[in-house]
């Protein structure tokens, strides 16, 4: 029997600056007290998308690296095209030190507490998260894959990881110095690799 293939496509059609900008504020206008976000893939636009969003009053914008695959594409684009997390972390980092105001959060196979403190230390102000609150929710597996009673309830499975990220990332930030995450900083983290040290002007550990 002939294996058939099909590719996924969010959204057909090419978004223009302008059209970009006009439905923002169509959207701002038709419903003023709703929280607009707008959600991005990892574009090499992103920078100028970034700016017409801001520009346009958007209130949060969430950028996805190419490592997550958001389903925003067809299968061959996702493996092979896009910024990876940490190039699109540099993009909302800069885009800050030139006035952007926008809240932006990053996503892209982000799932325990040190990844949460580390985005934030590099300027994201917040992390998304999709596949790992649908595994947590299963509750099949423990420890090195070993199956272990499955929840009665999935929500249970959800709070149980949303507490481990928390504390996580309150062990991380208290071993810094910090005790509030709103208080971190690049300051607080290394690279190991000296193109990424000095990628986002950090300390190289090596040096």
């Amino acid at each position: 029997m002939e294996r058939e293939w099909y590719e996924r496509h969010s959204v057909p059609g090419t978004f223009t600056k302008e059209i970009l900008n006009d439905m923002i504020k169509l959207a701002k206008n038709n419903y003023p007290r709703v929280k607009i976000w707008l959600k991005l893939g990892p574009y090499a636009d992103l920078d100028e998308i970034i700016d017409v969003a801001f520009k346009a009053g958007v209130d949060c914008i969430t950028i996805d690296g190419s490592e997550g695959g958001t389903g925003m594409s067809p299968i061959a684009a996702m493996r092979e095209l896009g910024y990876p997390t940490l190039v699109c972390l540099k993009k909302i980092a800069d885009t800050k030190k030139h006035g952007i105001k926008t809240s932006m959060i990053i996503a892209s196979r982000l799932f325990e507490g040190g990844h949460l403190v580390k985005s934030l230390c590099l300027g994201a102000d917040g992390v998304a998260m999709a596949r790992p609150f649908i595994i947590a929710s299963e509750g099949r597996f423990g420890p090195a894959n070993k199956p272990v009673k499955k929840l009665h309830n999935q929500a249970d499975g959800i709070v149980n990881f949303v507490e481990a990220i928390k504390v996580e990332a309150q062990m991380l930030a208290s071993a810094l110095g910090k005790y509030s995450l709103s208080e971190l900083s690049k300051e607080d983290v290394g690279a190991l690799d000296k193109v990424v040290a000095e990628m986002f002007n950090i300390k190289y550990l090596y040096s």
